[in-house]
């Protein structure tokens, strides 16, 4: 029962443990082996790496056996190498981890890189680690869109900016972020904000404003967040605007944006790398009762400018009326012409007239007719 047969193919090896330890490595061939106490395991030859089960067993045995079966690569401490077959990634080894190669060893590269000095991953490289597995080779991948920076934090610690385009880090060394900042102008909105002018009347305004972020790096290590830094001086730039007029004068004039308010926020949002344009005020929104009362006061004032056009229009009727008189009584001929033009307006809706007695009858009988 202790006893076991073991067949070896031309292209495997056997490996026989004897508790956790290397004992024996059986070439092709069929065996017939006393098993008490002992494991055994068969690996291809054809792999280039091996993947053993007692792994660590032949990681740490140091005899001569395990060196003439197997090659052991290494990754020094801050590094990491990389094992490659005809441009196919095989294996990723973090700082201090061994792979075991068959002896004698495939046409595999080996290429190291310091991750300490240089976190990125080189570029040439990363196809073939996005057929591997970003996960399997720990490599922390980002893809950076146009007008966007990328900045890279490493620990916690900005490292460094990027471009667009695809990028990947090495993530065995600490925890890999990448925040994404959008280089686009943009616009920010301050809705809703309740100021109260110098005659102690509350308004509501909205506010609005164009900004770009320039310098990503200063702005990531100045500021929070660029837009709610941005929000809050547009907020004091109001108050300060709108609380030194009366109602009256926000009504009368076309009120904006102090200019020193405004050059205040363009210096300050300029020192944490952030460009400011365009600053306007987009609405004033008065409260119920007070529209309710100017409405009542523009209805009079139109009701006034209404009245006094009517008298206007009145005066300069009569007294166009007057002129007329005057003329006809100094001229008896514009007088029989005004009779003339009154007569063919009458007979306009006559259908028949007799005439006896001349003009005068004539007119005595339209008259009297109409």
């Amino acid at each position: 029962m202790f006893w076991k047969r073991i067949a070896v193919r031309e292209t495997e090896r056997a490996l026989i443990f004897l508790r956790g330890r290397l004992e024996e490595v059986l070439e092709p061939g069929v065996y017939w082996k006393w098993m008490l106490g002992r494991e055994v395991e068969l690996f291809d030859t054809l792999e280039a790496v091996v993947d053993s089960g007692n792994r660590e067993a032949l990681l740490r045995s140091g005899d001569t056996l395990v060196e003439r079966y197997f090659v052991r690569v290494r990754a020094a401490e801050g590094r990491a190498a990389v094992l490659l077959a005809g441009g196919v990634l095989l294996r990723v080894l973090g700082p201090g981890e061994v792979a075991l190669l068959c002896w004698p060893p495939k046409a595999i590269a080996v290429r190291e890189f310091d991750i300490v000095a240089e976190p990125a991953v080189d570029a040439a490289l990363i196809p073939a680690i996005l057929r591997y597995g970003a996960a399997a080779a720990r490599v922390h991948l980002v893809t950076i869109a146009e007008q966007t920076a990328g900045l890279v934090y490493i620990e916690g610690r900005l490292a460094r900016r990027i471009g667009p385009g695809v990028h990947a880090f090495w993530a065995m060394l600490g925890a890999v972020r990448v925040e994404q900042v959008d280089l686009r102008r943009q616009a920010i909105e301050v809705n809703g904000q309740e100021i109260l002018t110098k005659d102690k009347v509350t308004l509501r305004v909205n506010v609005t404003a164009e900004y770009r972020v320039v310098d990503p790096e200063r702005a990531a290590r100045t500021v929070r967040n660029a837009g709610e830094t941005l929000y809050r001086l547009l907020q004091l730039a109001v108050r300060r605007t709108l609380g030194t007029r009366t109602l009256d004068e926000l009504l009368l004039e076309k009120v904006d944006i102090d200019a020193g308010a405004a050059a205040q926020i363009r210096k300050e949002m300029g020192e944490v790398g952030v460009e400011v344009g365009g600053m306007a005020l987009k609405d004033i929104v008065l409260p119920g009762e007070i529209r309710e009362i100017l409405n009542q006061v523009v209805t009079a004032e139109k009701k006034a400018q209404a009245n006094l056009i009517q008298r206007r229009e009145e005066t300069a009727a009569t007294r166009s009326l007057l002129n007329t008189a005057r003329l006809m009584e100094e001229s008896p001929l514009l007088l029989r012409l005004k009779e003339l033009e009154t007569l063919e307006k009458l007979t306009e809706k006559v259908g028949s007239v007799t005439v006896t007695g001349g003009f005068e009858g004539l007119l005595e009988k339209l008259l009297a007719r109409k």
